[in-house]
């Protein structure tokens, strides 16, 4: 298994630093993702529970793949929940906690990469309650058995459990006899293209703060895609440079439950780029921000990954508009990040006559609540030097947001929220 140094290009870094990046940017984010999750299969590698021979067959079905077709095995292996399986299994190791069905899950991720690079090879892989998890693509049914072989021939998967087989369809999303696919979304507008699974299957798709959702309907698979069509279609027409980064580095997302009816829910995995839980939004415009926002999250953490923007050893505690407990700075680096997109989304869905109105009040109140969190941030002092240098390109992004025209009542209205918010959240957090 093999890895590389990574340092990210200073155009690139700057460009993020702004809260943008461009597909360049994402592309070096996610090849960086990808040595850091082949890093952590070597690791697991080397603290194999099994016998050293299935390990060695394992790292020699990942190294076939990898030679044959370098960029559909990095698609696998660099996928958001096979990032997702590396941290929790790592966890769980150096913990003490060995899980044999978690370090198997490995064999099941290796021939998904065979296959997708034409190799062949077989491997056992974990039974959970009757269903095989076969990562970026489904999961197969079959009898409670133990373990089941996963095999590779050909470009094509099958499953082979307790006398069962299930072979899988050729093509994504297609659901067969003993076979529930992960469905996928799509979007295609002013020139933009996307699609994405909608995986309500994977074992690793929990950490969201709400439990992911047990298997979708068919009524309401239909549902999200009519919502995701309509909110690509928002972003592409007006904020073709957010869509073209999403296309380059989203990958995945994972419905949640929605345990609160009167509140929609979303969050993202520090260790997972490129996927985040979320239930199904209110509306399209709610869906365009909440990709903005919540992949702001993902590119921030995996910047992080690369360089670190502020002191560990900094403890204080910081007041952070969107909400009323207090944040640690690194807390409030990431909520500054992802509401500059939130606040350039709102911003230019002004220009939809039929938003333009809550659009111009959520943009208000946004810029506002990143202008307070970054002055905080700014005078933390306890940035790295890349950190000072996110934090100047942040304000200039802010400024300039400042600086564009609103009613005056709306203006005053979001002065006024945020000044509730302040008094809230001072008398919560007040020590005398």
């Amino acid at each position: 298994m093999t890895a590389t140094y990574h340092k990210l290009e200073s155009a690139l870094f700057d460009k993020l630093a702004g809260g943008g990046g461009g597909p360049a940017a994402i592309e070096a984010l996610r090849s960086a993702q990808l040595s850091k999750h082949q890093l952590l299969i070597g690791y697991l590698l080397d603290r194999w529970p099994g016998p050293a021979g299935e390990r060695d067959t394992l790292a020699g079905a990942l190294e076939r793949a990898r030679r044959q077709r370098p960029d559909r095995y990095g698609e696998i292996v660099g996928s958001p929940l096979v990032g997702a399986w590396t941290a929790i299994a790592a966890r769980a190791e150096r913990a003490g906690r060995v899980n044999r069905a978690d370090f198997s899950h490995l064999g099941a991720i290796a021939m998904v990469a065979c296959a997708a690079a034409g190799a062949d090879g077989a491997a056992d892989v974990p039974v959970r309650d009757g269903s095989v998890a076969v990562p970026t693509l489904g999961a197969a049914a079959v009898p409670p058995v133990d373990s089941a072989r996963l095999a590779a021939r050909g470009g094509r998967l099958t499953v082979h459990a307790g006398g069962t087989v299930v072979e899988l369809p050729a093509e994504p999303g297609v659901e067969s006899p003993g076979w529930q696919p992960v469905r996928l979304l799509a979007g295609a507008s002013a020139g933009h293209r996307i699609s994405l699974g909608l995986d309500d299957l994977d074992p690793y798709r929990h950490g969201h703060h709400a439990p992911p959702s047990l298997r979708l309907s068919g009524a309401e698979v239909d549902a999200w895609r009519e919502l995701f069509a309509d909110a690509w279609a928002l972003l592409a027409g007006h904020l073709p440079e957010r869509a073209a980064e999403l296309s380059a580095g989203l990958r995945t997302l994972v419905p949640l439950q929605q345990t609160d009816p009167h509140s929609a829910r979303s969050a993202t995995i520090r260790h997972a780029f490129g996927v985040f839980g979320l239930t199904l939004p209110p509306s399209a415009a709610e869906f365009a921000v909440t990709l903005v926002h919540e992949f702001q999250h993902s590119k921030l953490s995996a910047l992080l990954d690369l360089t670190p923007l502020s002191d560990p050893a900094d403890d204080r505690r910081y007041f952070a508009p969107w909400r009323v407990d207090p944040r640690p700075l690194a807390g409030l680096m990431q909520g500054v990040y992802a509401f500059v997109g939130v606040a350039d989304t709102w911003r230019a869905l002004r220009a939809v006559d039929a938003l333009a109105d809550s659009a111009e009040r959520h943009f208000a109140e946004a810029r506002l609540q990143v202008d307070r969190g970054l002055a905080a941030i700014e005078t933390s002092g306890a940035l790295t030097g890349e950190g000072e240098t996110m934090a100047a390109a942040l304000r200039r992004v802010t400024d300039a947001m400042l600086a564009e025209s609103v009613p005056p009542p709306v203006a005053r209205a979001a002065e006024q929220a945020l000044s509730a918010t302040w008094q809230q959240w001072t008398e919560r957090n007040s020590t005398t």
